[in-house]
């Protein structure tokens, strides 16, 4: 699986996330076992994502918010 498409997958969770009434941060974990990737490689995959502007999340990389930028990469990404 190409790094490109983990990324793809993860913002892909985040982004169902702003589906409910009042989004929420989402725990790393629960994308890992969402995607059922290692936790390490999510989090790293959420950091590549933060530094690109994709996402905003906390140092650890445990909780993380899909950014507008992210939302325009997966729109893109979806074409």
């Amino acid at each position: 699986m190409s790094l490109e498409y983990r990324k793809q997958r993860v913002l892909s969770v985040l982004s169902e996330n702003l589906k409910h009434p009042q989004p929420e941060v989402v725990d790393s974990v629960r994308i890992a076992e969402a995607l059922q990737m290692e936790l390490a490689e999510t989090r790293q995959i959420i950091k590549i994502l933060s530094e690109a502007g994709a996402v905003e999340s906390d140092l650890d990389g445990q909780y993380s918010l899909i950014t507008r930028e992210g939302l325009l990469w997966l729109q893109e990404k979806s074409v």
